[in-house]
């Protein structure tokens, strides 16, 4: 008998927005897709969110005026996809036959390793250890003898939840569940299943085959009726990617257009921080610095360099990347860069490429040296109590109530840069 799991990481996006920022924690929040404040919509809502009754794809002000102390963060993709990929590689600790089935969900079939591990109960508390002593976060976990069943296992058990079901438990024990629970039973197969009575899964497993075909055809009526009895024999299709990054960024789009060149500097200096970070957790070193800027006329603008030492320490980023811009946010009758900037700025942005990889620099300069074993002391804390928790406090007052960051540590990614 084969032993499938299915993982599904519970209010993914919002939990790690709160992992992240440990001032969101035990708050209700809502990522709100892709718009702050009152406008937009909630593309997620943490558990305490939840439990105030704010719902996904509500409008924000809907939700703000049902919880007034709701805290809407902006989406942050990067991160969720970064700490996705860190994710699935402990599922891939116990199995190489992992299938990614969504940014927070995935599949995995132990049959053949599971044995190594103590079994597959084993196997699925370790993952959860795993994943909430690493990143802050939990995971619910559902076991079965297919896909199918693993994850209306998951389903049923939420959140940080741990359930088997297996062909012996359905429907018996399950028989009362709504059918929209199976996976693949989406609105509009449960409004047709509803015209017929079929409204649980006791329902499904008891109708008739053929009447099943005759009212979806051939291919669906049989899928259907499949699914009726529990069974599945879709394999698990191994899901790959590449271990090494080809960039790093990160870029920010300012709440309002500003002609405060001081506040530009302040978010660049914030983002060149957080890829620094995520170099340093990756082993990465990069020596060509990109940035960019985004102004209020739509209009873009963006310069690189190469320089000689290969960095991944955010603050010798931020260097090469004010340089880059000084021409730019420095207006033409101007000397220096306080003067307001005649285009307001909307949008900054910067990146590394070019990388070494687990290749540790020594430098003859004593100072170098201090600054890493002061890089890895912060990252160390960082990783332990939530992103941000020490910064610079020449950041301190940009973007502290939308702070971003990697949850995880060894943030590596052949995805294209984060831009």
């Amino acid at each position: 008998m084969r032993h499938i799991m299915h993982v599904d990481m519970n209010a993914y996006f919002a939990s790690v927005e709160q992992a992240s920022n440990p001032f969101l924690r035990g708050k209700p929040i809502a990522v709100g897709g892709g718009v702050s404040g009152k406008r937009g919509i909630v593309a997620a809502a943490s558990y305490e969110a939840k439990a105030r009754g704010i719902k996904t794809a509500m409008p924000a002000w809907e939700a703000l005026k049902l919880c007034p102390e709701l805290i809407i963060v902006p989406g942050d993709m990067d991160k969720y996809i970064y700490t996705s990929c860190e994710i699935m590689d402990i599922l891939r600790e116990f199995t190489p036959l992992v299938e990614v089935f969504s940014i927070d969900e995935a599949f995995m079939d132990v049959t053949n390793t599971e044995q190594h591990f103590g079994g597959v109960i084993n196997i699925a508390k370790s993952i959860k250890r795993k994943i909430r002593e690493r990143f802050h976060l939990t995971c619910s976990i559902g076991i079965g003898p297919n896909k199918l069943l693993a994850k209306l296992a998951g389903e049923l058990k939420k959140p940080d939840g741990l359930l088997e079901i297996y062909l012996e438990d359905f429907p018996g024990t399950i028989k009362d569940t709504p059918v929209a629970k199976l996976c693949g039973v989406g609105r509009k197969i449960e409004k047709y299943l509803a015209e017929l009575r079929i409204n649980t899964l006791g329902d499904l497993n008891s109708y008739p085959r053929e009447r099943l075909v005759k009212r979806f055809g051939t291919v669906c009526g049989e899928h259907l009726w499949q699914m009726g009895q529990g069974k599945d024999n879709s394999p698990v299709a191994p899901s790959e990617r590449e271990v090494f990054a080809k960039s790093m960024g990160h870029s920010h789009t300012l709440p309002k257009a500003t002609q405060d060149i001081d506040e530009v500097k302040g978010y660049l200096l914030r983002l060149s921080e957080q890829v620094g970070r995520r170099l340093r957790q990756g082993g990465y070193r990069g020596n060509v610095v990109h940035t960019a800027l985004g102004f209020s006329d739509l209009k873009f603008w963006g310069k690189q360099k190469k320089v000689a030492d290969y960095l991944d320490d955010g603050y010798e980023i931020y260097q090469v990347a004010e340089k880059l811009l000084h021409p730019q946010i420095t207006p033409h009758n101007q000397t220096h860069s306080h003067p307001p900037h005649p285009t307001p700025i909307r949008f900054v942005s910067v990146s590394v490429t070019n990388f070494i990889h687990n290749i540790d620099q020594i430098s003859l300069l004593p100072e170098n040296e201090a600054r890493k074993k002061v890089s890895k002391a912060v990252d160390t804390i960082n990783d332990r109590y939530g992103e941000s928790t020490i910064e610079r406090a020449g950041i301190m007052q940009t973007v502290l109530h939308e702070k971003t960051g990697m949850v995880a540590r060894n943030l590596y990614s052949s995805l294209p840069k984060p831009m």
